[in-house]
């Protein structure tokens, strides 16, 4: 497996680590992101960030499978494809995946074209190809996965028809780029579900942010801009930044959004 792009140095395992914006930095990307935490905290519809990033990826279909008892939503969500298919996939497909015994020896938030894994011959031989993938017209996926302590947490795809070229080193490394965010909108995602359960919630963690840089977030969560935010607290709209930047370096947050997603998980400010 050496050489190969599964996951790769240039990311940390961890995505609890701060922000890996710096590697991701060209302003749709950013864009994306911070797209991807609207939806991690309820504000944005998934299958939009899908859409989005199949765009910025250059693929056709997107599918996205969120693992897990705590899950809150449908469990696979796919764009371009037909819901006939995510039913066919759960009742038989998901177990003949051909590269699911493969995965456990991956790190969190690999990303991957699937012919790092197996070559594309062999995989153009199996049944959840000839049976499932090929008469959607999907051919070669780009893969991304995550991993919890139960083991794999989320799976995202995207896909490509046998008349377009395979991925690029390119596309595998925005990707990875992306993916931890992904990861940890997902935790955020779930931890707000089960903060909605009182008597499975857990204790809330001291904040170690200050109440106004907690009221310029409550405000930025409802969608208001910095000026809206500074009349709404009798503050200039420089005095609103700053603590929202401040807010941002306590939280290792890359974006605001970000900041918003981890400060919502936490119990600092409410939703």
């Amino acid at each position: 497996m050496q050489g190969r792009s599964i996951g790769g140095p240039a990311l940390p395992p961890a995505v609890d680590e701060p922000s890996s914006v710096a590697q991701a930095d060209e302003p749709p990307i950013l864009g994306l992101i911070d797209q991807i935490y609207d939806a991690g905290i309820g504000n944005e519809d998934w299958l939009a960030v899908l859409r989005r990033l199949g765009e910025a990826l250059g693929g056709e279909s997107v599918v996205l499978r969120r693992i897990g008892p705590a899950t809150p939503g449908p469990a696979t969500m796919a764009t371009e494809t037909d819901p006939d298919y995510v039913e066919r996939y759960h009742a038989h497909y998901s177990r003949l995946l051909p590269l699911l015994p493969l995965l456990p020896r991956l790190q969190p938030n690999a990303a991957f074209a699937h012919s790092a894994l197996m070559p594309n011959a062999e995989y153009r031989r199996t049944e959840f190809y000839n049976d499932f993938m090929r008469p959607q017209g999907k051919d070669h996926g780009l893969y991304w996965v995550d991993f919890g302590q139960g083991g794999l947490s989320a799976m995202l795809s995207v896909w490509r028809p046998r008349r377009r070229p395979d991925w690029d080193e390119a596309q595998v490394r925005m990707l990875r780029a992306i993916g931890p965010h992904l990861g940890r909108a997902l935790r955020i995602e779930r931890g707000l579900a089960a903060l909605q359960a009182p008597a499975t919630a857990a204790p809330r963690r001291q904040s170690p942010l200050t109440p106004r840089e907690c009221d310029c977030l409550t405000w930025v969560a409802r969608g208001a801009s910095s000026k809206e935010a500074a009349r709404r607290l009798s503050l200039s709209v420089y005095t609103v930044n700053e603590y929202l930047a401040s807010a941002m370096r306590k939280l290792g947050a890359g974006s605001r959004a970000e900041a918003v997603a981890m400060a919502l998980l936490s119990g600092a400010i409410g939703g």
